[in-house]
Protein backbone atom coordinates (compact mmCIF):
# COMPACT_ATOMS: atom_id res chain seq x y z
CA UNK A 1 0.00 0.00 0.00
CA UNK A 2 1.26 3.46 -0.82
CA UNK A 3 1.96 5.85 1.99
CA UNK A 4 -0.52 8.72 2.42
CA UNK A 5 0.45 11.96 0.74
CA UNK A 6 1.37 14.51 3.39
CA UNK A 7 -0.97 17.48 3.50
CA UNK A 8 0.37 20.48 1.74
CA UNK A 9 1.52 23.22 4.06
CA UNK A 10 -0.86 26.18 3.80
CA UNK A 11 0.68 29.27 2.25
CA UNK A 12 1.44 32.12 4.59
CA UNK A 13 -1.02 34.98 4.30
CA UNK A 14 0.19 37.76 2.06
CA UNK A 15 0.54 41.04 3.93
CA UNK A 16 -1.07 43.94 2.04
CA UNK A 17 1.24 46.58 0.61
CA UNK A 18 0.76 49.74 2.70
CA UNK A 19 -0.53 52.87 1.00
CA UNK A 20 0.82 56.36 1.66
CA UNK A 21 -1.76 59.14 1.45
CA UNK A 22 -1.61 62.91 1.89
CA UNK A 23 -4.70 65.07 2.40
CA UNK A 24 -4.76 68.85 2.73
CA UNK A 25 -7.37 71.57 2.67
CA UNK A 26 -8.86 74.54 4.44
CA UNK A 27 -10.63 74.65 7.78
CA UNK A 28 -13.73 72.47 7.85
CA UNK A 29 -12.95 70.73 4.57
CA UNK A 30 -13.29 67.28 6.16
CA UNK A 31 -9.65 66.18 6.42
CA UNK A 32 -9.92 64.43 9.78
CA UNK A 33 -13.25 62.73 9.07
CA UNK A 34 -12.17 61.54 5.61
CA UNK A 35 -8.93 60.13 7.08
CA UNK A 36 -10.88 58.39 9.86
CA UNK A 37 -13.28 56.83 7.34
CA UNK A 38 -10.40 55.59 5.19
CA UNK A 39 -8.62 54.25 8.28
CA UNK A 40 -11.73 52.39 9.41
CA UNK A 41 -12.21 50.97 5.91
CA UNK A 42 -8.65 49.67 5.70
CA UNK A 43 -8.86 48.17 9.17
CA UNK A 44 -12.16 46.33 8.55
CA UNK A 45 -11.93 45.54 4.84
CA UNK A 46 -8.21 44.71 4.55
CA UNK A 47 -6.57 44.12 7.95
CA UNK A 48 -9.25 42.18 9.82
CA UNK A 49 -10.10 44.91 12.31
CA UNK A 50 -6.51 45.72 13.34
CA UNK A 51 -5.95 48.79 15.54
CA UNK A 52 -5.16 52.29 14.27
CA UNK A 53 -2.73 54.88 15.69
CA UNK A 54 -3.23 58.63 15.40
CA UNK A 55 -0.91 61.48 16.32
CA UNK A 56 -3.59 64.09 17.01
CA UNK A 57 -2.33 67.67 17.40
CA UNK A 58 -5.78 69.26 17.66
CA UNK A 59 -7.64 66.91 20.05
CA UNK A 60 -10.33 66.23 17.48
CA UNK A 61 -10.10 62.46 17.26
CA UNK A 62 -11.97 61.58 20.52
CA UNK A 63 -15.15 62.58 18.63
CA UNK A 64 -14.18 60.38 15.68
CA UNK A 65 -13.33 57.53 18.05
CA UNK A 66 -16.82 57.58 19.51
CA UNK A 67 -18.65 58.14 16.23
CA UNK A 68 -16.71 55.77 13.97
CA UNK A 69 -14.14 53.53 15.63
CA UNK A 70 -16.26 52.47 18.62
CA UNK A 71 -19.16 51.69 16.27
CA UNK A 72 -16.87 49.51 14.11
CA UNK A 73 -15.18 47.87 17.12
CA UNK A 74 -11.73 49.17 16.09
CA UNK A 75 -9.17 50.03 18.77
CA UNK A 76 -7.87 53.58 18.26
CA UNK A 77 -4.62 54.58 19.97
CA UNK A 78 -4.35 58.37 20.36
CA UNK A 79 -1.25 60.44 21.11
CA UNK A 80 -1.77 64.17 21.58
CA UNK A 81 1.67 65.72 22.15
CA UNK A 82 2.44 68.37 19.53
CA UNK A 83 6.12 67.82 18.73
CA UNK A 84 8.20 66.33 15.95
CA UNK A 85 9.86 63.96 18.42
CA UNK A 86 6.52 62.70 19.74
CA UNK A 87 5.16 62.23 16.22
CA UNK A 88 8.05 59.95 15.22
CA UNK A 89 7.71 58.07 18.51
CA UNK A 90 3.99 57.49 17.90
CA UNK A 91 4.73 56.00 14.49
CA UNK A 92 7.25 53.55 15.95
CA UNK A 93 4.83 52.75 18.79
CA UNK A 94 2.08 52.02 16.30
CA UNK A 95 4.28 49.48 14.55
CA UNK A 96 5.04 47.72 17.87
CA UNK A 97 1.33 47.63 18.80
CA UNK A 98 0.46 45.91 15.53
CA UNK A 99 -1.48 48.84 14.11
CA UNK A 100 -2.40 48.59 10.45
CA UNK A 101 -2.46 52.34 9.86
CA UNK A 102 -0.96 55.54 11.30
CA UNK A 103 -2.35 59.07 10.91
CA UNK A 104 -0.76 62.43 11.72
CA UNK A 105 -3.26 65.27 12.09
CA UNK A 106 -1.89 67.83 11.35
CA UNK A 107 1.59 67.63 9.90
CA UNK A 108 1.65 71.39 9.29
CA UNK A 109 1.61 72.02 13.08
CA UNK A 110 4.43 69.51 13.59
CA UNK A 111 6.56 71.36 11.02
CA UNK A 112 5.96 74.68 12.77
CA UNK A 113 6.90 73.13 16.14
CA UNK A 114 10.15 71.84 14.68
CA UNK A 115 11.05 75.31 13.40
CA UNK A 116 10.12 76.84 16.75
CA UNK A 117 12.39 74.37 18.54
CA UNK A 118 15.38 75.31 16.39
CA UNK A 119 14.54 79.00 16.68
CA UNK A 120 14.68 78.76 20.47
CA UNK A 121 15.12 81.99 22.40
CA UNK A 122 17.13 83.63 19.63
CA UNK A 123 14.07 84.47 17.59
CA UNK A 124 15.61 83.24 14.35
CA UNK A 125 17.07 80.10 12.78
CA UNK A 126 20.79 80.29 12.09
CA UNK A 127 21.89 79.51 8.54
CA UNK A 128 23.96 76.51 9.60
CA UNK A 129 20.93 74.94 11.34
CA UNK A 130 18.89 74.48 8.17
CA UNK A 131 20.95 71.45 7.20
CA UNK A 132 20.02 69.71 10.47
CA UNK A 133 16.35 70.60 10.04
CA UNK A 134 16.31 69.16 6.52
CA UNK A 135 18.09 65.98 7.66
CA UNK A 136 15.55 65.39 10.44
CA UNK A 137 12.66 66.01 8.08
CA UNK A 138 14.11 63.75 5.37
CA UNK A 139 14.58 60.99 7.96
CA UNK A 140 10.91 61.23 8.88
CA UNK A 141 9.81 61.16 5.24
CA UNK A 142 12.06 58.29 4.13
CA UNK A 143 12.62 56.10 7.19
CA UNK A 144 9.20 56.52 8.75
CA UNK A 145 6.39 57.72 6.50
CA UNK A 146 7.37 56.01 3.24
CA UNK A 147 9.05 52.85 4.54
CA UNK A 148 6.80 52.00 7.49
CA UNK A 149 5.03 48.62 7.19
CA UNK A 150 1.84 50.46 8.20
CA UNK A 151 -0.31 52.41 5.81
CA UNK A 152 0.16 56.12 6.57
CA UNK A 153 -2.03 59.19 6.18
CA UNK A 154 -0.66 62.70 6.66
CA UNK A 155 -3.06 65.63 6.99
CA UNK A 156 -2.07 69.24 6.50
CA UNK A 157 -3.21 72.77 5.89
CA UNK A 158 -3.44 74.41 2.51
CA UNK A 159 -0.68 76.80 1.46
CA UNK A 160 -0.35 79.12 -1.52
CA UNK A 161 2.25 78.64 -4.27
CA UNK A 162 3.45 82.09 -5.30
CA UNK A 163 6.08 83.45 -7.65
CA UNK A 164 7.43 86.98 -7.98
CA UNK A 165 7.38 87.90 -11.67
CA UNK A 166 7.77 90.97 -13.85
CA UNK A 167 4.61 93.02 -14.24
CA UNK A 168 3.57 92.92 -17.91
CA UNK A 169 2.00 96.38 -17.68
CA UNK A 170 5.14 97.95 -16.20
CA UNK A 171 8.44 96.03 -16.71
CA UNK A 172 10.02 98.13 -13.96
CA UNK A 173 7.69 96.58 -11.37
CA UNK A 174 7.12 93.08 -10.06
CA UNK A 175 4.06 91.34 -8.68
CA UNK A 176 3.25 88.17 -6.77
CA UNK A 177 1.26 85.58 -8.72
CA UNK A 178 -0.70 82.79 -7.07
CA UNK A 179 0.17 79.62 -8.99
CA UNK A 180 -2.00 77.22 -7.00
CA UNK A 181 -2.13 75.43 -3.66
CA UNK A 182 0.12 73.00 -1.82
CA UNK A 183 0.36 70.79 1.26
CA UNK A 184 1.85 73.25 3.78
CA UNK A 185 4.67 71.38 5.56
CA UNK A 186 8.37 70.83 5.03
CA UNK A 187 9.53 74.34 4.19
CA UNK A 188 9.64 75.76 0.68
CA UNK A 189 8.86 72.33 -0.77
CA UNK A 190 5.32 71.00 -0.49
CA UNK A 191 4.88 67.72 1.41
CA UNK A 192 2.66 66.70 -1.50
CA UNK A 193 5.75 65.34 -3.28
CA UNK A 194 6.04 62.49 -0.78
CA UNK A 195 2.72 60.53 -0.64
CA UNK A 196 1.68 58.13 -3.40
CA UNK A 197 -1.83 59.61 -3.37
CA UNK A 198 -2.45 63.32 -2.76
CA UNK A 199 -5.95 64.72 -2.22
CA UNK A 200 -7.00 68.35 -1.86
CA UNK A 201 -10.24 68.51 0.13
CA UNK A 202 -12.92 71.18 0.02
CA UNK A 203 -16.68 71.46 0.53
CA UNK A 204 -19.48 72.34 -1.85
CA UNK A 205 -22.85 73.63 -0.65
CA UNK A 206 -25.97 73.23 -2.76
CA UNK A 207 -28.46 75.87 -1.66
CA UNK A 208 -31.92 74.79 -0.55
CA UNK A 209 -34.98 76.18 -2.29
CA UNK A 210 -38.35 76.87 -0.79
CA UNK A 211 -41.20 77.87 -3.09
CA UNK A 212 -38.67 78.57 -5.81
CA UNK A 213 -36.61 80.90 -3.60
CA UNK A 214 -32.94 80.09 -2.98
CA UNK A 215 -32.13 80.07 0.75
CA UNK A 216 -28.62 81.41 1.18
CA UNK A 217 -26.54 79.73 3.90
CA UNK A 218 -28.73 76.62 3.93
CA UNK A 219 -28.44 73.44 1.97
CA UNK A 220 -26.75 70.10 1.52
CA UNK A 221 -22.97 69.91 2.05
CA UNK A 222 -20.89 67.73 -0.23
CA UNK A 223 -17.25 66.90 0.47
CA UNK A 224 -15.03 67.14 -2.59
CA UNK A 225 -11.61 65.56 -3.11
CA UNK A 226 -9.44 66.61 -6.05
CA UNK A 227 -6.83 63.94 -6.79
CA UNK A 228 -3.79 66.07 -7.53
CA UNK A 229 -1.44 63.10 -7.74
CA UNK A 230 -1.74 59.34 -7.97
CA UNK A 231 1.46 57.47 -8.74
CA UNK A 232 -0.60 54.50 -9.93
CA UNK A 233 -2.42 56.81 -12.42
CA UNK A 234 -5.84 55.26 -11.78
CA UNK A 235 -7.21 58.32 -9.93
CA UNK A 236 -4.97 61.03 -11.37
CA UNK A 237 -7.03 64.16 -11.97
CA UNK A 238 -10.24 62.59 -10.68
CA UNK A 239 -12.78 64.59 -8.68
CA UNK A 240 -14.48 62.55 -5.95
CA UNK A 241 -17.53 63.60 -3.93
CA UNK A 242 -19.02 62.25 -0.72
CA UNK A 243 -22.29 63.34 0.83
CA UNK A 244 -22.22 64.78 4.34
CA UNK A 245 -24.03 62.71 6.97
CA UNK A 246 -25.61 63.67 10.28
CA UNK A 247 -24.85 60.28 11.86
CA UNK A 248 -22.77 57.13 11.39
CA UNK A 249 -23.93 53.55 10.88
CA UNK A 250 -21.75 50.41 10.66
CA UNK A 251 -19.79 50.32 7.40
CA UNK A 252 -20.54 53.98 6.87
CA UNK A 253 -17.05 54.26 5.45
CA UNK A 254 -18.04 52.47 2.22
CA UNK A 255 -18.61 55.60 0.13
CA UNK A 256 -15.07 56.83 0.79
CA UNK A 257 -13.59 53.34 0.51
CA UNK A 258 -15.21 52.54 -2.82
CA UNK A 259 -13.94 55.83 -4.26
CA UNK A 260 -10.34 55.27 -3.16
CA UNK A 261 -10.15 51.46 -3.45
CA UNK A 262 -8.94 51.58 -7.11
CA UNK A 263 -5.72 53.21 -5.86
CA UNK A 264 -5.31 50.56 -3.15
CA UNK A 265 -5.90 47.73 -5.64
CA UNK A 266 -3.39 49.14 -8.11
CA UNK A 267 -0.76 49.52 -5.38
CA UNK A 268 -1.23 45.84 -4.53
CA UNK A 269 -0.91 44.80 -8.18
CA UNK A 270 2.07 46.95 -9.10
CA UNK A 271 4.18 46.69 -5.98
CA UNK A 272 3.89 42.90 -5.80
CA UNK A 273 5.48 42.43 -9.20
CA UNK A 274 8.96 42.92 -7.81
CA UNK A 275 10.99 44.18 -4.90
CA UNK A 276 13.39 47.07 -4.62
CA UNK A 277 16.92 45.87 -3.97
CA UNK A 278 18.71 48.05 -1.41
CA UNK A 279 21.77 49.75 -2.82
CA UNK A 280 24.37 52.28 -1.86
CA UNK A 281 26.29 55.13 -3.42
CA UNK A 282 28.92 54.97 -0.70
CA UNK A 283 31.66 54.79 -3.31
CA UNK A 284 30.77 58.35 -4.32
CA UNK A 285 30.93 59.77 -0.80
CA UNK A 286 33.67 59.25 1.75
CA UNK A 287 32.59 57.91 5.16
CA UNK A 288 32.88 61.30 6.88
CA UNK A 289 30.95 63.06 4.11
CA UNK A 290 33.79 65.20 2.80
CA UNK A 291 33.56 64.23 -0.88
CA UNK A 292 33.72 67.05 -3.39
CA UNK A 293 30.10 66.55 -4.41
CA UNK A 294 28.86 66.61 -0.80
CA UNK A 295 30.90 69.68 0.11
CA UNK A 296 29.79 71.62 -3.00
CA UNK A 297 26.14 70.82 -2.41
CA UNK A 298 26.33 71.67 1.30
CA UNK A 299 28.22 74.91 0.67
CA UNK A 300 25.83 75.96 -2.07
CA UNK A 301 22.77 75.37 0.17
CA UNK A 302 24.32 77.41 2.96
CA UNK A 303 25.28 80.26 0.62
CA UNK A 304 21.79 80.44 -0.90
CA UNK A 305 20.37 80.80 2.62
CA UNK A 306 22.97 83.45 3.45
CA UNK A 307 22.18 85.33 0.25
CA UNK A 308 18.48 85.39 1.08
CA UNK A 309 19.24 86.55 4.63
CA UNK A 310 21.44 89.35 3.26
CA UNK A 311 18.69 90.49 0.89
CA UNK A 312 16.19 90.53 3.75
CA UNK A 313 18.60 92.47 5.96
CA UNK A 314 19.14 95.15 3.32
CA UNK A 315 15.65 95.34 1.84
CA UNK A 316 13.37 93.38 4.19
CA UNK A 317 9.62 93.61 4.23
CA UNK A 318 6.79 92.81 1.85
CA UNK A 319 6.18 96.33 0.56
CA UNK A 320 6.28 96.93 -3.17
CA UNK A 321 9.48 98.99 -2.94
CA UNK A 322 11.33 96.34 -0.92
CA UNK A 323 10.25 93.46 -3.16
CA UNK A 324 11.19 95.45 -6.23
CA UNK A 325 14.69 96.24 -4.89
CA UNK A 326 15.30 92.57 -4.02
CA UNK A 327 14.26 91.59 -7.53
CA UNK A 328 16.43 94.22 -9.23
CA UNK A 329 19.40 93.40 -6.98
CA UNK A 330 19.09 89.71 -7.90
CA UNK A 331 18.98 90.62 -11.56
CA UNK A 332 22.07 92.83 -11.23
CA UNK A 333 23.99 90.11 -9.35
CA UNK A 334 22.95 87.05 -11.33
CA UNK A 335 20.92 88.09 -14.35
CA UNK A 336 17.79 86.36 -12.97
CA UNK A 337 14.72 87.63 -11.15
CA UNK A 338 12.91 84.67 -9.60
CA UNK A 339 13.87 82.49 -6.64
CA UNK A 340 13.33 79.45 -8.83
CA UNK A 341 16.03 80.61 -11.25
CA UNK A 342 18.32 81.49 -8.34
CA UNK A 343 18.02 77.93 -7.02
CA UNK A 344 19.48 76.63 -10.30
CA UNK A 345 22.65 78.76 -10.22
CA UNK A 346 26.06 77.12 -9.98
CA UNK A 347 28.02 77.24 -6.73
CA UNK A 348 30.60 79.66 -8.14
CA UNK A 349 27.94 82.18 -9.16
CA UNK A 350 26.30 82.08 -5.72
CA UNK A 351 29.71 82.47 -4.04
CA UNK A 352 30.46 85.58 -6.09
CA UNK A 353 27.03 87.05 -5.35
CA UNK A 354 27.41 86.56 -1.59
CA UNK A 355 30.88 88.11 -1.66
CA UNK A 356 29.60 91.16 -3.56
CA UNK A 357 26.63 91.54 -1.23
CA UNK A 358 28.95 91.44 1.81
CA UNK A 359 31.06 94.21 0.26
CA UNK A 360 27.90 96.21 -0.44
CA UNK A 361 26.75 95.79 3.20
CA UNK A 362 30.09 97.13 4.48
CA UNK A 363 29.85 100.14 2.21
CA UNK A 364 26.29 100.84 3.35
CA UNK A 365 27.39 100.71 6.98
CA UNK A 366 30.15 103.19 6.24
CA UNK A 367 28.28 105.57 3.94
CA UNK A 368 24.62 104.88 4.63
CA UNK A 369 21.96 103.44 2.35
CA UNK A 370 21.28 105.61 -0.71
CA UNK A 371 17.89 107.28 -0.65
CA UNK A 372 16.79 106.49 -4.20
CA UNK A 373 16.42 103.24 -6.10
CA UNK A 374 18.74 104.45 -8.87
CA UNK A 375 21.44 105.34 -6.34
CA UNK A 376 21.14 101.95 -4.63
CA UNK A 377 21.57 100.09 -7.93
CA UNK A 378 24.45 102.39 -8.92
CA UNK A 379 26.29 101.61 -5.66
CA UNK A 380 25.61 97.88 -6.09
CA UNK A 381 26.87 97.97 -9.68
CA UNK A 382 30.05 99.60 -8.42
CA UNK A 383 30.69 96.64 -6.12
CA UNK A 384 29.91 94.21 -8.95
CA UNK A 385 32.41 95.94 -11.24
CA UNK A 386 35.05 95.98 -8.49
CA UNK A 387 34.57 92.26 -7.90
CA UNK A 388 34.84 91.44 -11.59
CA UNK A 389 38.05 93.45 -11.88
CA UNK A 390 39.58 91.77 -8.82
CA UNK A 391 38.53 88.33 -10.09
CA UNK A 392 40.16 89.01 -13.44
CA UNK A 393 43.40 90.09 -11.78
CA UNK A 394 43.50 87.27 -9.24
CA UNK A 395 41.98 84.39 -11.17
CA UNK A 396 42.07 81.13 -9.30
CA UNK A 397 42.07 82.57 -5.78
CA UNK A 398 39.47 80.56 -3.82
CA UNK A 399 36.66 82.27 -1.92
Amino acid sequence: MSEPTPAEKPAAPVRPVPIKVGMFGGQGSGKSTTAALLAAALSKEVYGGAPVMVCDTEAGWPFLKRRIFDVEGIELHQRNEVSFKAMCASLREGEKLGCCLWVVDQLSRIWMELLKTFRGTKGFIAIDQWGSIRELWAEYVEAHFLNSPMSCIALGRVGAITEEIEDERDPAKTRLVNLGTKFKAGGSESFGYEPHLLLELSIERKARRRAGVKLEGEGRITHRADCLKDRTWVLNGAVLRWSDKSGYQPRGYLQVWQSLKPHFDEVQAVMRQGTVTPGSSASLVSPNGDSEYYQRRKRRDVLVEELDAGMQLLWGGQGQAERRLRTLAGEALFGVRSKTALAELELEAVESGVKILHAFEKRVKAEGMPTTEAAVLHMLQGEIDAWKQAAAEEAGVPF
